[in-house]
């Protein structure tokens, strides 16, 4: 999966500044309902306690079983402890119990309906901060469910009880879970803030950083294809703002050289045509100079194949004629030449061995006049 930079910049801020915001959130909620439930537990046992200093032991001997209902202590502690109930109206129950043989035994309840605890009643349900209460002032650290339902309750010895009687004060579950749901709404909306302070706050720097970025991409596309370069400015100096700075620097540089070049390439363009132009007037010196070589060339190679063919000619017309020259002897009366070698020779036949010459019979007009007359 392929993420933009902002989107993992994004991502990192938020979880970064959530995973902070989170922790801080966690501990404070914690903390507020730590402190809540020790309120609550403070709030249960000083109730319980104020109570208690009301009550005397010592009366509440006579209370025993349900047929002590009737008596006068017992309406008037019954009626102490539902009115103190309903001065506070998250209180449930308010109760007071006595310990016989390690057993918590109820002697007066101030429960309205039909599921009261008559004196005598004996509460099966272990917990521990109950029995604790009959030597100390102390409250429940969870919530307990009896079969008057789930509670968190507090507990105060009586004064004179010797350690055998105590008050108890029931809170329901679902007015701590109340108090309790206050809390968790309080955090959520501090969470929720938090989330929404941590999108804004990655969402501005994670545009900035990315901003920033940006605008060095563009300038290095312009370097890249060279386009004039517009100056990144920077904000703070962080990393990356000396980052574009050192890239502004280069640019600067950059430019200028791309100046100089520009200079030095037309120069060098401008040259190089010089040189084409001084180039082609001397080719096209050498091409007429070497099409007038050609010429002669070709004239004078003709002119020597016209010899050789004249030198063959002149040989092979020299081979066939074979040459006289000197004085030739010949005979004044029969006309015979004599040769080289002493002999003599008729003259036709010298002249054949001594030339290509070769002869035929034939007659002249005179001979023919002289010999045929007939034919005349």
């Amino acid at each position: 999966m392929n993420v933009r930079i902002r989107g993992k910049l994004f991502i990192s801020h938020l979880l970064a500044v959530f995973l902070v915001s989170g922790s801080i959130g966690t501990y404070f909620y914690l903390s507020a309902s730590e402190s809540l439930t020790g309120s609550l537990q403070g709030r249960l046992m000083s109730g319980s306690a104020l109570i208690s200093q009301v009550l005397d032991a010592n009366e509440l001997e006579d209370i025993r079983g349900t047929s002590d209902t009737k008596k006068p202590v017992y309406e008037r502690y019954l009626a102490l402890l539902r009115d103190f109930r309903k001065t506070n109206p998250d209180i449930a129950f308010l109760y007071i119990m006595r310990l016989e043989e390690e057993k918590a035994i109820f002697v007066v309840d101030s429960d309205e309906s039909e599921s009261q605890a008559p004196p005598g009643k004996v509460y099966t349900v272990k917990v521990p901060t109950l029995l604790e209460g009959f030597a100390k002032p102390t409250s429940d650290d969870r919530i307990y469910a009896d079969e008057w339902g789930s509670f968190m309750s507090g507990y105060s010895p009586i004064k004179n009880g010797r350690g055998r009687y105590l008050v108890g004060m029931d809170m329901r579950a679902d007015e701590v879970q109340k108090k309790m749901q206050h809390l968790r709404i309080s955090g959520l909306i501090s969470l929720v803030a938090s989330i929404i302070l941590a999108v804004v706050f990655s969402h501005l720097l994670s545009a900035n950083f990315v901003k920033r970025i940006r605008s060095l991409v563009d300038n290095c596309r312009a370097l890249a294809s060279g386009r004039p370069i517009a100056t990144i400015n920077s904000g703070s100096a962080d990393e990356l703002d000396g980052l574009i700075n050192d890239f502004n620097s280069m640019a600067s540089q950059l430019d200028e050289s791309r100046v100089e070049n520009r200079k030095a390439n037309e120069a060098l363009q401008k040259a190089n045509d010089d040189l084409e132009i001084r180039v082609k007037e001397r080719t096209s010196e050498l091409t007429s100079v070497n099409t007038k070589l050609t010429e002669k060339i070709s004239e004078r190679i003709k002119t020597e194949k016209e010899k050789e063919g004249l030198i063959a000619e002149l040989t092979r017309t020299l081979s066939q004629v074979k040459t006289l020259s000197g004085l030739l002897p010949i005979c004044c009366s029969c006309k015979k030449i004599r040769d080289d070698t002493g002999y003599w020779n008729q003259i036709e036949a010298y002249i054949r061995d001594h030339s290509g010459a070769e002869f035929t019979h034939s007659i002249c007009p005179e001979c023919k006049a002289r010999l045929y007359p007939q034919f005349s």
